[in-house]
């Protein structure tokens, strides 16, 4: 599996590029793989570090345990972030609304 730094040292203007645009907003989506083939989105923070790319998860989360199985995975930057507090506004995103 190539690593950031071997991207970095390969391609620096496209890995200054590709790093810019994911330091440039905070929320991110991650695809990983179920057991059943299915894909699953979540969302998930990332950081570039001594020439890595890194990303954190709760301890038991279904992301983690998709990407012990099987390493692949997709990730996505936001084009923008979501306004704190106002959750009803947010643009293109299904939100569930307590009807009662």
């Amino acid at each position: 599996m190539t690593t950031w730094r071997e991207v970095e040292a390969a391609v620096p203007e496209f890995a200054d590029r590709v790093q810019a645009l994911f330091d440039a907003h905070k929320h991110k989506t991650i695809a990983t793989l179920r057991a059943d083939g299915s894909p699953r989105i979540s969302g998930i923070e990332t950081t570039f570090e001594n020439g890595a790319l890194t990303f954190g998860s709760m301890p038991n989360a279904r992301k983690g345990a998709d990407l012990r199985r099987g390493a692949r995975f997709a990730l996505h930057s936001a084009t923008v972030d979501p306004v704190e507090g106002d959750e009803p506004k947010w643009p293109g995103e299904a939100k569930m609304v307590d009807a009662h």
